[in-house]
């Protein structure tokens, strides 16, 4: 039995993703860059980004720190599996920035998030809040996703 099958074969949801994101975790090369997942495994690290981000310092804080360079995977990321309403949200944070795409590099970003007014950082806020009350259960879209491209899923 692979590490994947034994995380999928889990009865709690939370366990399974925490399972696949530490096999994952621990296959990703050391400067984060995923080259060596597959688009699949990147799909499920992007939103891990995105996820872990939102939860501690919201939308300000996913786009200020290292994780915004990952913006528009985690974009395609959520329509990889499905997550259209999520997407949709942060496709509207990321029409925020005066600048597109999101700036790759954090310097670069950093000085376009220092552009924003106070309406803007306003717009974040509220679809935070959107994010909060989105319908879709990403957990259950994610484990979907998971076993749909299980052989993409390398051991």
């Amino acid at each position: 039995m692979t590490e994947i099958d034994f995380a999928l074969n889990q009865k709690n949801t939370t366990d399974i993703i925490e399972l696949v994101g530490t096999v994952l975790w621990n296959k990703a090369d050391i400067n984060n860059t995923f080259r060596n997942l597959s688009e699949a495994e990147q799909t499920f690290v992007y939103i891990d980004i995105f996820e872990s981000e939102i939860n501690n310092q919201g939308l300000y804080g996913f786009f200020y720190n290292d994780s915004g360079k990952f913006t528009h995977q985690v974009l395609q990321a959520f329509t990889n599996v499905k997550a259209h309403e999520t997407a949709s949200i942060l496709n509207k944070a990321i029409k925020v920035f005066k600048e597109q795409p999101v700036p790759q590099d954090i310097t670069v970003r950093r000085q376009s998030i220092d552009t924003l007014e106070i309406n803007d950082l306003e717009t974040w806020s509220h679809l935070e809040l959107n994010l909060v009350e989105v319908r879709e259960n990403i957990i259950d879209l994610v484990i979907a996703y998971i076993k749909q491209h299980k052989t993409d899923f390398e051991y």
